[in-house]
């Protein structure tokens, strides 16, 4: 039960904080792009985006999978964090971090993306690929 919850907030935290694309000092109108930045030229944006093997609902459910909600068996409210990393030309994952409102909230997801072991598709930019950067928006409801 606690997984499908969990889940379910992932859908939803997906919309919630949706994530926006932007092109030198311009945001994108489009809530559903993700945010991405060139190596070489930050604030340039890739031909084509990274992304993770099987898309979201690849992503969404091997976080599910590896989430530990019995670490907030004594918490309730609401939990927003923002986990951000780079996507290495090599589709690994490096430089993990998470801000929001809850310390457990935050660690947990530092250790879930790390315990990753997908390789994802890198950023390219003219045939390229390049190290872009990624966030994952996350809210947990208890």
């Amino acid at each position: 039960m606690k997984k499908l919850i969990l889940l379910i907030l992932l859908f939803t935290a997906q919309f919630a904080f949706s994530q926006t694309g932007q092109k030198e000092n311009q945001q994108s109108p489009n809530p559903s792009a993700e945010i991405y930045q060139s190596e070489s030229k930050p604030g340039e944006t890739p031909d084509t985006p990274a992304d993770y093997p099987g898309g979201m609902n690849a992503l969404r459910k091997d976080i599910s999978q590896l989430f530990d909600s019995s670490k907030f068996e004594y918490s309730s409210g609401i939990f927003k964090s923002m986990t951000k990393f780079d996507v290495n030309p090599d589709g690994s994952i490096s430089s993990i971090s998470t801000t929001g409102n809850s310390r457990t909230l935050n660690k947990e997801m530092d250790r879930v993306m790390k315990s990753l072991k997908t390789k994802w598709i890198p950023a390219t930019k003219n045939g390229q690929s390049i190290k872009s950067t990624y966030q994952i928006p996350m809210t947990m409801n208890r």
